[in-house]
């Protein structure tokens, strides 16, 4: 295995590991949500482990052959999950400290968009790219998408009650 590749492994391993830390010290109530240094790390780290994901496709040992359909629809998988992503960062006009119950536009649907965007990214470039490896790094991706949105799920239930209950049987994800 290259040193690019290993690098790339490395560099989404930590920038999970940096997120999974943020939502532990958060609800623990040991970092400060409203500090801007500690946001930019985050978001770094967020951004530097999409960043290598790509990398981590792109660069493995190993390849599948992939039919050719099957690579297209894993991009458009991706292109849907950055879509996804990117709408609903716009829709909640921010990533943090929210203080309202978003309930319209895509997360009218979906409580998630985002997290569903990051897991169709996941899975889609493994698709695209047939790297046997990214199905070993995968899993860890998709298994932190899923605590990150336990976690707020319950942050959010606690914060509006049966508002949210109503809303959660009324949607997806």
């Amino acid at each position: 295995m290259g040193a690019a590749y290993l690098s790339a492994a490395v560099l989404y391993i930590l920038g999970l590991s940096i997120r999974d830390a943020y939502e532990l010290l958060k609800r623990r109530g040991r970092v400060d949500t409203t500090d801007t240094r500690v946001f930019a790390v985050v978001f770094t780290a967020m951004c530097v482990m999409w960043l290598s994901w790509f990398a981590v496709g792109a660069l493995a040992p190993l390849h599948l052959i992939v039919p050719p359909v099957v690579r297209w629809l894993g991009l458009g998988v991706v292109v849907l999950g950055a879509g996804l992503s990117v709408a609903g960062m716009w829709q909640l006009r921010g990533l943090e400290n929210i203080d309202h119950l978003v309930t319209a536009g895509l997360f009218s649907r979906i409580r998630h968009p985002m997290y569903v965007g990051f897991v169709l990214w996941i899975l889609g470039w493994c698709a695209y790219t047939g790297a046997v490896i990214s199905l070993v790094f995968a899993p860890f991706g998709v298994a932190s998408v899923v605590w990150w949105r336990h976690l707020e799920e319950s942050d959010l239930a606690a914060r509006y009650g049966d508002e949210y209950a109503q809303y959660r049987a009324a949607t997806w994800f």
